[in-house]
C-alpha cells in the first residue's frame, strides 16, 4: 500500500500522495501524451471536489490485465511503483534494507488548459538504504512535473514503463524485468529487477479494498521475491549488492475512509518462498480500532489463503529525536491465531520526504520469527499517519 499526504507541490497544488508502498509526480504534458490503460466510464468517475476533472474509479467488475497494466494510469489520480528489499555485498559485514518508490499524480486542475506549464501530471520518487552501521536512512528525494526538464512518464505495447526524472530512472519492457537508477548527490543506485514468481493480484483479482466503501479501493499487484542485483555508493564507492525486491504497484482516486488517522503495512519474504501482505487502516478514535485490515500469505506454489482476523499488536515503541514522533517499531502480527513477530534492522528508519510529499513515517527493514520464535524472514514494515492524520 503505498501513499502519502497532502502536499504543497511548490505551484500552490495540493497533491493525494498514496497508500502501498505506499509513498511521485510532475508533469505539463497533455494527458494526450499517455497511454491511458484502464478507461473510465460515467459510472466510474468522480468530480473529487473540482467539476473540471474527473477521475477514474477501480471497478470490481474490471481488473487488472498483464504486462499491460504495468504501465501507468494518468485517468486515476494516484499511482506508485515501489520496491523494498534487503540485499547483502561481500564489501559489508551486515545486510542492508533498500526502499525505492515512483509515484504519480493527476492534480485537481483543469485538463483543458492548453499550456505546457499546466501540471496535469505530476512525478515524485524516494529512495532509502538502511545501513545498520550508520544507524539512520541514507535518503534522497525528487519532485517534477512530467513533460518538462527531462521529466517523463511513458507506457505502451513494446515498453509498460518508462519514467524519466533529472538523475532518476525506472523502465520495464514486459513487467518481469525491470531496471532502476538513482544518480544523485545524497545516494546512488543502479539496480536490475527480475521476476522469479508469477504476478499477485492483491484483493479480489487486483480489486483490493481500503475501507468499508467500493470506492475505498485501488487496484493492486504485487512481484514478490524479485532477484536483484547491482551497485549502490556508500562512502563514495559503488559496491556490488545482490538480494530480492517486493514490488508493489497501485493506482486509485479515493482510498482512505474520513476516519481513517492512517495505516501499519508489510510486505513480508518468507525463508521458503513466501510472501505475506498486511495492513490495517487504523481508526482516529483509537478505541474504535481498525477501520479496515486485511492479510494473506502465497505459497511458493503459488497457493493464497486469506485470513479472517488481522491484528497489529505493539510491542515496543521509538521516538525520534528530530520530529518528536513515536513509532512501534516492534509488532506482532496476529493472524487468525497464528504469530509473526517484526522486529526492525535497527529503529531509526523513519523517511523525512517533506521536501517532496509532505510527510514524515517510518519505512524500515524488519526481521520476521514465527510464534516458537524461529526465524521466518524479512521485509519491510510501513507506518504512517503518526503525527497527523492522512489524506488520499
Amino acid at each position: 500500500m503505498k501513499r502519502r499526504n497532502i502536499l504543497k507541490a511548490g505551484l500552490g497544488l495540493p497533491v493525494a500522495l498514496p497508500l502501498s508502498g505506499w509513498p511521485g509526480f510532475l508533469q505539463a504534458a497533455s494527458e494526450a501524451k499517455y497511454q491511458t490503460t484502464v478507461q473510465a466510464t460515467p459510472q466510474a468517475t468522480h468530480q473529487a471536489n473540482n467539476p473540471q476533472r474527473p477521475y477514474a474509479q477501480p471497478s470490481p467488475e474490471r481488473f487488472p490485465a498483464l504486462p499491460r497494466d504495468h504501465g501507468p494510469h494518468p485517468d486515476f489520480r494516484t499511482e506508485w511503483w515501489y520496491f523494498t528489499g534487503w540485499f547483502d555485498s561481500p564489501a559489508l559485514n551486515k545486510p542492508l534494507g533498500v526502499q525505492i518508490t515512483f509515484f504519480r499524480s493527476a492534480p485537481n486542475v483543469s485538463t483543458d488548459n492548453p499550456s505546457a506549464f499546466a501540471p496535469t501530471q505530476l512525478l515524485f520518487a524516494h529512495a532509502a538504504v538502511a545501513l545498520p552501521e550508520k544507524g539512520k536512512l541514507e535518503h534522497t528525494q525528487i519532485i517534477r512535473r512530467a513533460g518538462t526538464g527531462g521529466s517523463t512518464i511513458k507506457g505502451n505495447a513494446q515498453e509498460v514503463l518508462n519514467i524519466q526524472m533529472p538523475g532518476w530512472n525506472l523502465n520495464s519492457a514486459q513487467g518481469d524485468e525491470w531496471e532502476c537508477t538513482v544518480q544523485t548527490p545524497q545516494l546512488a543506485l543502479n539496480l536490475r529487477m527480475a521476476q522469479t514468481q508469477k504476478p499477485w493480484l492483491q484483493g479480489r483479482d487486483g480489486f483490493s479494498q481500503k475501507g468499508p466503501l467500493p470506492a475505498q479501493s485501488s487496484y493492486y499487484i504485487t512481484l514478490p521475491q524479485m532477484k536483484s542485483s547491482g551497485t549502490i555508493r556508500l562512502d563514495g564507492k559503488n559496491i556490488p549488492v545482490t538480494g530480492s525486491f517486493w514490488m508493489d504497484h497501485e493506482w486509485s482516486s479515493t482510498v482512505l475512509a474520513p476516519n481513517a488517522q492512517g495505516w501499519d503495512w508489510v510486505g513480508l519474504h518468507g525463508d521458503q518462498g513466501e510472501a505475506l501482505m498486511a495492513f490495517q487502516i487504523r481508526d482516529r478514535d483509537l478505541s474504535k480500532g481498525a477501520v479496515w485490515t486485511h492479510a494473506a500469505i502465497r505459497q511458493a506454489n503459488g497457493t493464497v489463503r486469506e485470513f479472517k482476523q488481522v491484528k497489529f499488536e505493539v510491542l515496543r515503541r521509538w521516538k525520534s529525536t528530530r520530529t518528536g514522533i513515536e513509532y512501534p517499531v516492534e509488532q506482532q502480527l496476529v493472524l487468525d491465531g497464528q504469530a509473526f513477530s517484526l522486529a526492525p534492522l535497527f529503529d531509526d528508519q523513519e523517511l523525512d520526504a517533506r521536501a517532496s510529499t509532505g510527510t514524515l513515517y517510518w519505512e524500515g527493514a524488519v526481521r520476521v520469527k514465527s510464534a516458537g520464535g524461529s526465524p521466518w524472514g524479512k521485509g519491510y514494515l510501513e507506518m504512517t499517519g503518526y503525527d497527523r492524520p492522512m489524506q488520499l
